[in-house]
């Protein structure tokens, strides 16, 4: 287990930043942009410079930002958070998911990312050599008073960029109000979402049930059937113990 690694359903790990503030999904949808087109204007700004953030928004780390708030991908506005697993991330991103792993703690410096690690119970609390909890993939979301704390210069380019957007939209509206169309207003509704969205391939506990059952199927029910698919779970549980968590 990883260290500050909480279980899914403690307070810490439900962690909740809905971006816009006012309730609607284009007010949400434009924080998010101005988010991501900050970061690429600091990558270009910085490309020659040694600021702070500098090699922090490379071409990977924007890719992978882009992933992990689309909503085509499981970022939901109304919590603005999402729950992708790292090998997710890095698939739909193209790049590698070690790379993910050590650029999520950079981002989190500069607040333009949060995260926590979260762990589920096996349920499995009898079977030997199996643990009582294990970890799963971290659960995201993007707080801009963090970014204030952490970078207040480009938390100031964000507000900039921001602002800028708005006036581009107010403009885009001042036009479709004088052919008589009206603002487009769509308020976020929560939806149910899994607790737990990483495919079972993915998720050790799944996978040491899945070898537990292959196992089981083999054998004829026996007085020591309990015992062989006991051993047999934690079998596959340390091998899945050796894959990178989440």
């Amino acid at each position: 287990m990883w260290r500050n690694t909480y279980d899914i359903d403690s307070p810490q790990a439900l962690i909740q930043a809905q971006p816009g503030g006012d309730g609607t999904l284009e007010s949400a949808r434009l924080t998010i942009k101005a988010l991501l087109v900050t970061m690429e204007e600091a990558r270009v700004a910085t490309a020659g410079t040694f600021r702070y953030f500098l090699g922090i928004f490379s071409p990977a780390a924007i890719a992978m930002m882009k992933v992990l708030f689309d909503p085509r991908h499981g970022f939901d506005y109304f919590t603005g958070t999402n729950d992708l697993a790292n090998s997710q991330i890095a698939a739909l991103s193209g790049y590698d998911s070690r790379q993910w792993q050590r650029l999520k703690k950079k981002l989190a410096a500069v607040g333009v990312l949060t995260y926590v690690h979260r762990s589920i119970k096996t349920g499995l609390e009898k079977a030997p050599g199996v643990d009582r909890e294990i970890q799963i993939s971290d659960i995201y979301c993007f707080i801009p008073d963090r970014m204030k704390c952490k970078a207040p210069e480009l938390y100031a380019a964000f507000e900039q960029t921001l602002a800028r957007l708005k006036r581009e939209r107010y403009a885009r509206e001042s036009r479709d109000a004088k052919e008589g169309k009206p603002p487009k207003r769509t308020l976020l509704v929560k939806r149910d979402k899994p607790k737990c969205r990483i495919p079972a391939a993915l998720n050790p506990v799944g996978w040491a049930r899945c070898i537990a059952a292959l196992a089981a199927a083999k054998v004829k029910p026996s007085p020591d059937y309990a015992a062989r698919e006991a051993e047999a779970i934690a079998f596959a549980t340390r091998l899945a113990r050796n894959a990178p968590p989440g």
